[in-house]
């Protein structure tokens, strides 16, 4: 099929209208969570009722196989549009600083003619026709690759998918992350829960790795199958309730840190294939854990906790301070 750009306009009214009809897709799967905040939002619309210009979105125009309708993914605009579909549904008002009649209110509050202005707004659309699905990825992690926007886990969520892909995501779902502080709900939203299980699902399979080699392997060896998922997953559930006993107030202690938490999953792994954790008491671990974290708030702490803070300062994700940090927290809790 040939390629084709098609640069076109299409108003507020249209854009939402298609999308109420399942024919504008708000999400493909390569589109990163939305991560903009309120007053970003508002910036937007006033841009929209002062008739400004925006920056050109990038459609890609498909047809239902179902009704033969027109279908748009998407690939570059997502967070605009949403922007403006959530202040059309009353979701967020404008900011309420500033002379503008239209400050701290929202739609519906809006006069008949500023509620028009945003309806009959013209979006200017490049309409892609005839890219493949890796096209349309490239074009997408093109647009983003030298803007500061993406992480690195969100571009390899943009280029990504297969097995490995699946099973991380699945796991950064779980509420543990969220419930625990281990992540904030913009942590979640720039994916960094799903890097952090990838992170996790390689230390229970191959012990303390480089973060930037070890997680780029994984995607790229693991497209069609994953067949240690189910033990990884199995075994991470049961460490993530061990530390519950241990810490039962972790969301406030250091440990609900990514640096810390690794370091406490890769040393209970490495425990559990000893055999040694049924002889090691909760209370016991919780105060020596406690009593570290004590030392590491020193000024200069020295022994262990010296060796653990001179681990946690400076490259956390290499294997070397990872396995340092995991070496001191094997050896203060094999002694609980």
């Amino acid at each position: 099929m040939t390629t084709k750009r098609s640069p076109t306009t299409k108003d507020v009214a249209l854009l939402q209208q298609l999308f109420k009809d399942g024919q504008l897709l708000l999400a493909p799967e390569f589109q990163r969570n939305s991560v903009w905040p309120r007053v970003a939002k508002a910036y937007l619309i006033d841009t929209v009722l002062n008739d400004r210009p925006m920056p050109l979105f990038f459609f890609q125009r498909g047809r239902s196989a179902q009704t033969g309708r027109p279908v748009y993914s998407i690939i570059d605009g997502q967070q605009r549009l949403k922007a403006i579909f959530d202040f059309l549904d009353d979701r967020f008002s404008l900011s309420a600083s500033g002379d503008a009649p239209y400050a701290g209110k929202r739609f519906s509050q809006l006069r008949p003619a500023q509620q028009d202005q945003i309806r009959s707004y013209d979006i200017v659309v490049d309409e892609l026709s005839g890219y493949g699905d890796e096209d349309i990825r490239d074009i997408f992690v093109r647009m983003n690759k030298y803007v500061v926007k993406l992480s690195p886990q969100e571009l390899r969520h943009a280029k990504a998918k297969g097995a490995f892909h699946s099973f991380v995501e699945k796991v950064a779902k779980w509420p543990w992350w969220r419930e625990r502080r281990v992540f904030s709900a913009q942590q979640l939203a720039r994916m960094r829960a799903v890097e952090f299980a990838a992170e996790l699902s390689i230390l229970l399979i191959e012990g303390p790795q480089d973060k930037k080699s070890a997680v780029d392997l994984y995607y790229g060896e693991y497209t069609n199958a994953f067949a240690a998922g189910t033990r990884v997953s199995r075994r991470l559930k049961q460490y993530l309730e061990l530390i519950d006993k241990w810490l039962p107030k972790l969301s406030e202690t250091r440990f609900r840190k990514p640096v810390d938490l690794y370091s406490l999953i890769g040393a209970i792994d490495q425990l559990h294939d000893d055999g040694a954790l049924a002889s090691v008491k909760p209370a016991a671990v919780r105060k020596r854990l406690l009593d570290l974290e004590k030392e590491l708030q020193l000024k200069s702490p020295g022994g262990t906790a010296g060796e653990y803070a001179l681990a946690a300062s400076r490259q956390t994700d290499n294997v070397a301070p990872r396995t340092a940090r995991m070496t001191v927290l094997v050896n203060l809790i094999r002694t609980a």
